[in-house]
């Protein structure tokens, strides 16, 4: 008998989306559906072999698989194959599953055409389009057509081989942890990611980690026998290079403890920030490299002469200048900023005294009003808002004014019992506002008068043209109930582009009507990205930094959002949600139709 192909993380995964694609298409339930996409995106992100953990019986301990869907994945990789899943990839075709990577198509339009049409290919749903043959199917049109043929363009131009930092950062953090358990605890003196995962850029080409030991041979053993590791790429006594099982590559250096400060600062880079700190050493007489200092002959020191330094800041400060966070070294004006002294405090976790927009529930949360309201007030929080999302999504059961009614006497009876335990917090009560296909609002003015924060945002019809997409929006910002723009770019990163909105345009009227700028910490979004968020920041606009959480876990996220945050020059004082209950709530428009 032939023994299975051995199926790899990656091949698990497809599979594991390929049935939640196809059970979205026949329109099987939501909560199933979730479930192979979550089981799909945990395993595409473990480090170690899948069949390992299989073997090892420990399917169970993988985020996101239940006893179902691991018993499932035990058969698949035992025979190669799954009954089951068999009978879902016969019964919908992959083209059709393929068709719902064209932006705003779905899967009931994917169904529709499918089985009214016959189309059942990306290729044939061009060819369909082009020919004119979707105008006679009801809901569809010429317009239709143009907007098909620009997401299938869109679609072909998608190429993106970096690791989203959600998913490299906790890799990366785990492998540090590791490496710790797995030598005695003097082994490793020092130990911090570098690259633009320290500087926190939304998406990571590989991971660099930088260690200090006196032991760099046994260390540089220990990281490449990491259950983690998939290939082993290089191995040196101070430098190792491996792959992980999702493809990521890692890099750890072991440096001496003189030259942790210049090395550290080598390698987190970017490029640009650090040529612009080598020619103001050079300027100064000397040459910078990962090691330290060596005096070119050209200022007061002698040719030759070398400087060492422990520590990042004591370099920055030999050559007058600020130690400049992580977070800013993009060649972005820090340099210049960190010689005259006046980079600013940028924002920090701890500056956050609550949230104003997060899910429950009422509408596509998991975790109940109370629920997501104990996990706020674990983190510390004083305040959190829950923002259901209002009628009109679509693709979410929206909360209505009745809804909302109901609601409202669960949150007031939260408050009131922590006002009898004399506990500090507040739930606010607001709504995530759907910004329809022609500007108007998931809900009345009415009903968003009588809400504490309301967010709006864009959700559909996202292949609008710049005009109509960005006079969408303005209407919603123009009206005087919307407190904040949820993220306004509508992008998923790697996945799906940003809209053609006028950003400028759009900040602008934020700026001019005091609407709040969302920043969505969930790694997926980060947007506003950290570009907009500066040039919120030049135009006088404020920042909310919000998880967007849907779970009692989503709120762990907010790291994200932070470093998004600093990576757009943020501080404190920028973003609302730094204020107590009662000045945050100033900050808000339509405060006194609030209050009544």
């Amino acid at each position: 008998m032939t023994e299975p192909t051995r199926l790899t993380n990656r091949q698990v995964a497809d599979i594991l989306a390929g049935v939640g694609a196809r059970l979205q298409i026949l329109d099987a339930n939501r909560f199933r559906i979730i479930a192979f996409q979550n089981a799909a995106e945990s395993i595409r992100n473990l480090a170690q072999d899948i069949n390992a953990i299989n073997a090892a019986g420990e399917l169970k301990n993988i985020p996101g698989v239940g006893k179902g869907i691991g018993d499932a994945i035990h058969h698949l990789l035992a025979n190669g194959s799954d009954p089951e899943f068999d009978a879902l990839f016969e019964q919908v075709p992959q083209g059709v599953v393929d068709m719902m990577q064209v932006p705003d198509m779905g899967p009931k339009k994917a169904k529709r055409l499918w089985e009214e049409l016959g189309i059942d290919s990306v290729d044939a749903l061009r060819t369909a389009a082009e020919q004119g043959k979707l105008r006679d199917l009801k809901g569809f049109g010429a317009k239709s057509e143009e907007k098909i043929l620009k997401g299938i363009e869109l679609l072909s131009t998608r190429v993106d081989e970096r690791t989203s930092i959600g998913v490299a950062r906790p890799l990366a953090l785990g492998m540090i942890a590791a490496l710790k358990a797995a030598l005695p605890p003097e082994t490793i003196e020092r130990i911090e990611v570098a690259g633009s995962l320290r500087r926190w850029k939304e998406t990571i080409g590989d991971v660099d980690i930088l260690c200090v030991s006196g032991q760099p041979v046994l260390v540089m053993e220990a990281f490449r026998s990491l259950p983690e590791v998939a290939h082993i790429a290089g191995a040196g006594e101070t430098k190792s290079s491996v792959v992980l099982g999702n493809g990521l590559q890692v890099d750890l250096r072991v440096v001496e403890a003189k030259n942790w400060g210049a090395a550290l600062q080598y390698f987190t880079g970017s490029k640009e920030h650090n040529v612009a700190v080598r020619e103001l050493a050079l300027k100064q007489g000397w040459s910078l490299n990962e090691y330290g200092l060596t005096a070119t002959g050209s200022g007061d020191a002698a040719e030759g002469e070398q400087r060492f330094f422990a520590e990042e800041a004591d370099l920055y400060a030999f050559l007058g200048l600020e130690w400049v966070p992580p977070e800013l070294r993009e060649n972005r004006g820090e340099v210049q900023a960190a010689r005259q002294h006046r980079l600013p405090t940028l924002v920090a976790m701890g500056d956050l005294q609550g949230e104003l927009h997060g899910h429950t529930t009422y509408s596509d949360g998991t975790g109940s009003v109370a629920e997501m309201a104990e996990a706020a007030r674990a983190r510390g929080y004083r305040y959190w808002s829950v923002s259901d999302h209002s009628v009109g999504l679509g693709i979410v059961q929206g909360v209505d004014a009745d809804k909302l009614r109901r609601q409202r006497v669960e949150i007031d009876a939260y408050n009131a019992h922590c006002t009898e335990q004399g506990i500090d917090f507040r739930l606010l009560q607001g709504s995530e506002v759907e910004i329809l296909a022609d500007g108007a609002l998931g809900l009345s003015d009415e009903v968003m008068a009588g809400l504490d924060v309301v967010v709006a945002s864009i959700h559909s019809a996202q292949r609008q043209d710049r005009e109509t997409i960005t006079a969408r929006c303005l209407k919603a910002i123009y009206n005087p109930h919307v407190d904040i723009l949820g993220h306004p770019t509508g992008r998923l990163i790697g996945s799906r582009p940003p809209t053609e909105i006028d950003m400028e345009r759009v900040l602008q009227a934020c700026r001019e009507t005091g609407t709040v700028v969302e920043i969505n910490a969930n790694p997926a979004r980060l947007d506003v990205n950290d570009v907009y968020a500066r040039r919120a920041l030049e135009l006088g606009c404020k920042i909310a930094i919000n998880c967007d959480a849907h779970d009692v876990l989503g709120m762990e996220i907010a790291e994200f959002g932070i470093g998004t945050a600093r990576r757009g020059w943020v501080t404190a004082a920028d973003v609302v949600n730094t204020l107590p209950l009662d000045a945050m709530l100033a900050c808000l428009k339509d405060v006194q139709a609030k209050d009544d």
